[in-house]
């Protein structure tokens, strides 16, 4: 005799969300951090604009969306997400109609938690009032944080969504792949040497596009990164982003690389939580800008090396394991004391 099925208590989780504002690749992965939790807890989507209409007024969209307050379909809720792409994303909690009446915690998480970008929690100071308990995606980023916030902050890293990224794909038919930052010299060279030696050289040719839909654009980009051999990586530190006195981080880039089991070459980033998360020797083979003979035997020994490949599928495993979508909801869902199902749906 079957026994009744029990249903497992689900928390109750607003997400204000700015998904219909943006069209650019990267954003796809503040939708898979939404969904995840969407898969463990019953949750509720409410739309509003990340910025604040002044900031707005000032240049960004002006004019072209609605900054109505938006009401929540439900009275009460365990927990309040916001899933920010920067600080000042914390604006747009004032659009949620008695938000912190109807929800028991608000947590704020925030991927590109650059110093530059700090000031902008003084403009927004009523709304992070607001928050309970805020998550930054750097390590070196907590100590300047916790100095501007009241609420407790923490250093939770960035994750992919496992159904997505993964090293299960025997063929890979693309020999490099280079979808963010990128250095000229070593692009010129990969240009050349593709050109020389006949290889699949696939490359981002604009910057911040507009996509057409981004879960589609997301779910292109896994594909992308699972056909790869090699994937092109460079940390922010030598590229325009960086800066003096500006903190490295670790983006979705590196852990995207890795879960799909690529041999990654570049530059590691300095960051100094970056050799923790990705536990491999040599995860990263490094690339001398100034050297393009170096630049070419480092990437043709790459390419023929079938035993490294085999070997990073350990890589890839843990990755997902450790650093998913799911796994960081769970974090967050325990920190505060509420129920995470065993089968998300």
């Amino acid at each position: 005799m079957n026994s009744p099925s029990v249903t497992e208590p689900r928390a109750k989780v607003l997400i204000p969300t700015s998904r219909r504002w943006f069209r650019i690749p990267s954003y796809g992965t503040v939708l898979d951090f939404e969904d995840a939790m969407a898969a463990v807890a019953d949750v509720d989507y409410v739309s509003v604009p990340p910025y604040s209409r002044r900031r707005v007024y000032k240049g960004f969209l002006r004019g072209r969306r609605d900054f109505a307050p938006v009401v929540p379909p439900g009275e009460t809720y365990d927990l309040c997400l916001l899933v920010a792409m920067e600080p000042s994303w914390a604006g747009s909690l004032r659009y949620v109609d008695r938000l912190r009446t109807r929800c028991r915690h608000v947590v704020i998480y925030v991927f590109d938690a650059w110093l530059r970008n700090i000031h902008s929690i003084e403009r927004d100071r009523r709304q992070w009032e607001l928050c309970d308990w805020a998550l930054v995606s750097f390590r070196d980023a907590v100590d300047a944080y916790a100095a501007k916030l009241r609420c407790p902050v923490e250093y939770m890293p960035q994750a992919i969504d496992p159904t997505r990224f993964h090293g299960d794909r025997i063929a890979r038919p693309i020999d490099i792949l280079s979808t963010g930052r990128r250095l000229d010299s070593v692009h010129t060279e990969l240009l050349r040497l593709a050109k020389e030696r006949d290889l699949f050289y696939f490359f981002s040719e604009a910057r911040a596009p507009t996509v057409i839909d981004l879960h589609e654009s997301q779910s292109l980009i896994a594909r992308l990164c699972q056909a790869a051999r090699l994937q092109v990586c460079w940390p922010t530190e030598t590229t325009a982003e960086g800066g003096d006195g500006e903190i490295s981080g670790v983006t979705a880039r590196w852990f995207e690389a890795a879960a799909c089991g690529s041999i990654v070459v570049g530059r590691p980033p300095r960051a100094s939580e970056f050799r923790d998360l990705f536990p491999y020797e040599s995860f990263v083979l490094s690339l001398d800008p100034s050297s393009p003979r170096e630049i070419e035997e480092t990437v043709i020994a790459a390419l023929a090396d079938d035993d490294e490949l085999r070997k990073r599928r350990g890589l890839s495993e843990y990755v997902r394991r450790a650093h998913s979508w799911h796994a960081r909801c769970a974090s967050i869902l325990e920190r505060c004391n509420l129920p995470f199902p065993r089968r998300p749906c």
